[in-house]
C-alpha cells in the first residue's frame, strides 16, 4: 500500500505534469504540429504535382554546383524538413559518394525536422519577428557556408554537367529530378488536399508513441530530481560560459535522443518565463545545429563509416557551443 501510495504522484506528474500526458502531448501534436505539418505537406504534394519541384531543381542546378552537389539532391535535402532520418535513407540511392556525403553532412548540421522546425519557427515568432528573419537568414547563411567549405575542402571530384564542346569528354550526372519536356500543370486540390491530410494524420501516428515515451521518460526524470543534477553538472557550462539558464541542459540532453523533444521542452519552459527572448533564440540556433538525434545516427553509422559519423557528431557540438557562445555574447549583456 506504502508502494502505491508513493507512486500515485509519479503517476499523476506523468498524467497532469509541465510534460505530461494529456497536457503537453495533445497540445504539442494537435494545436501546433497538426496544422502545419499539413500544409507543409500540402505544398509538398503541389509542387510535386505541378512539375515546379522539378523545374526548380534544374533551374537551381548552377548553385547547387557550387556547394558540391547537383539537382539530384535537391528532393532529398527538401525531404529533411519532413524527416532527417528519412531523408538520409533516400540519399542512398543518390549515385554520386562524393555529393551523398556533402549532403548527409548538411542534413545532420543544418538542417531541422519538420517537428522541431514547426516548434522552433512557432517559439522564435512568440519571441519577436526580428528573430525570426534572423533564424532564417543565420541558417540559410551557415549552410551555404558549410558547403562551400565542404565543396572546397572534401576529397574527391564533383559530378559535371554536361556543356557545348566539352560534352562528351566530361564525366556527367544527370539529375533523375529533372525529366526534360516538363511543363507546369495545375493539379486539383481535393486530391490534394486528401493526401496531405492522410500523410499527416500517419505522421502524427508514428510520432505519438515515441513522443509519449520521451515525455514520460522527461517527466521521470524531472520527479525524481536527475535533471536538477544535470543542471547542476552542466551549470558552468549553460549558465556561465553561454549564459543560459540551467534548464538548458535538459533541453540539449533531450535532443539527443529525440531533437523534437528538446524543442518542445524549451516552448514549456518559454511559456513559463524561464528563458527571455534572446535566450530563447540562442537555443533554438543552437538545437538546430545540435547532434543528430538517435535515429539519424543509426542510419548515419549503416552508411557511414564509423570515423565519419562520430567526426560528424563531435563537430556538431564544437560548432553549436562556439555560436551559441557567439550569439551569447552578441545579445545578452554579462
Amino acid at each position: 500500500m506504502n508502494g502505491a501510495f508513493n507512486l500515485y504522484p509519479l503517476l499523476n506528474y506523468i498524467i497532469w505534469g509541465d510534460f505530461g500526458l494529456l497536457t503537453m502531448v495533445p497540445y504539442f501534436l494537435l494545436k501546433i504540429l497538426f496544422p502545419i505539418i499539413t500544409s507543409f505537406y500540402l505544398l509538398q504534394l503541389f509542387l510535386l504535382e505541378s512539375n515546379l519541384l522539378h523545374l526548380a531543381a534544374r533551374r537551381l542546378d548552377g548553385l547547387f554546383q557550387k556547394i558540391g552537389l547537383s539537382a539530384g539532391t535537391f528532393l532529398p535535402l527538401l525531404l529533411g524538413f519532413g524527416c532527417v532520418t528519412v531523408a538520409l535513407g533516400a540519399l542512398q540511392l543518390h549515385p554520386n559518394p562524393r555529393e551523398r556525403r556533402i549532403a548527409q553532412i548538411l542534413l545532420c548540421l543544418f538542417i531541422p525536422c519538420s517537428a522541431q522546425l514547426v516548434i522552433n519557427t512557432v517559439l522564435v515568432f512568440q519571441t519577436s519577428r526580428r528573430y525570426l528573419v534572423a533564424y532564417i537568414i543565420l541558417l540559410c547563411v551557415i549552410f551555404l557556408l558549410g558547403g562551400f567549405l565542404l565543396n572546397k575542402w572534401l576529397p574527391g571530384k564533383p559530378a559535371k554537367v554536361r556543356t557545348g564542346k566539352n560534352a562528351k569528354s566530361q564525366r556527367t550526372y544527370r539529375s533523375p529530378t529533372a525529366p526534360r519536356g516538363l511543363s507546369f500543370t495545375v493539379p486539383r486540390l481535393l486530391p490534394l488536399l486528401t493526401k496531405a491530410l492522410r500523410s499527416s494524420s500517419g505522421f502524427l501516428l508514428e510520432m505519438a508513441f515515441p513522443f509519449a515515451i520521451g515525455n514520460i521518460l522527461v517527466s521521470i526524470l524531472s520527479y525524481v530530481g536527475f535533471i536538477d543534477r544535470l543542471c547542476l553538472w552542466t551549470a558552468p557550462v549553460f549558465c556561465q560560459f553561454l549564459k543560459l539558464p540551467a534548464d538548458a541542459a535538459a533541453i540539449f540532453v533531450l535532443s539527443i535522443i529525440k531533437k523534437d523533444l528538446g524543442a518542445s521542452s524549451l516552448l514549456a519552459l518559454f511559456a513559463k518565463g524561464t528563458f527571455t527572448q534572446a535566450q530563447s533564440f540562442i537555443c533554438v540556433v543552437m538545437l538546430t545545429l545540435f547532434v543528430p538525434c538517435l535515429a539519424s545516427m543509426i542510419v548515419l553509422l549503416k552508411h557511414e563509416s564509423k570515423r565519419i559519423s562520430l567526426a560528424i557528431w563531435l563537430f556538431s557540438v564544437f560548432l553549436t557551443l562556439a555560436l551559441g557562445k557567439l550569439l551569447s555574447i552578441l545579445l545578452i549583456l554579462p
